[in-house]
């Protein structure tokens, strides 16, 4: 049986009709996004966050080997009544102090600091008259942020076979000035 042009239109106006519509519905949607105003405004100096004054809060130890990844809270090493905590103050000549009366030394005694990336910091760097040493920054620190936490990731083996296996985080406060 030949078909007709007639039943050629007739079923392509089932078809015409479901793209006219898929057309449709998928402009209704894009035409539904709210409109951004504003401006994002200037980027956060991260530097600029990290100068001044920081006191130690907290010290924990996370043990990768656990299976439980559990984290302990030992600030009792380093925060102790008639004590005064740990304090680093960063300078805006790139400088780092530190006053630490009890606990491990973990941050030297002092010399430059700098970030692996000034716009996107992952690591601080102090660099001391005896060595250099890296660390893993909790978060990027604003001006008006009050907390830092400051990471170092402590690891075993030579080479390419390292393996982290503790993780101590030092959590300091911002002391106003």
């Amino acid at each position: 049986m030949p078909v007709t042009t007639l039943q050629k239109a007739m079923t392509m106006k089932p078809l015409s009709f479901i793209l006219l519509m898929a057309i449709a519905v998928a402009a209704a949607f894009t035409g539904c996004k709210p409109e951004i105003a504003g401006e994002l405004g200037d980027p956060i100096d991260k530097r600029a966050g990290f100068l001044g004054t920081w006191e130690l809060a907290s010290f924990t130890q996370q043990d990768l080997n656990n299976p439980v990844k559990e984290t302990r809270d030992l600030s009792h090493l380093y925060i102790q009544d008639g004590v005064a905590p740990m304090r680093m103050d960063f300078g805006a000549d790139d400088s780092y102090t530190i006053q630490q009366e009890i606990g491990r030394e973990y941050f030297g005694e002092g010399g430059m600091w700098a970030f692996d990336d000034p716009a996107f910091p992952t690591f601080l760097i102090l660099m001391g008259a005896a060595d250099t040493l890296q660390y893993n920054l909790g978060t990027t620190v604003r001006p008006y942020d009050n907390q830092m936490a400051i990471q170092y990731r402590r690891s075993c083996g030579e080479g390419g076979a390292l393996l982290e296996t503790v993780i101590y985080t030092f959590t300091f406060n911002r002391i106003p000035q």
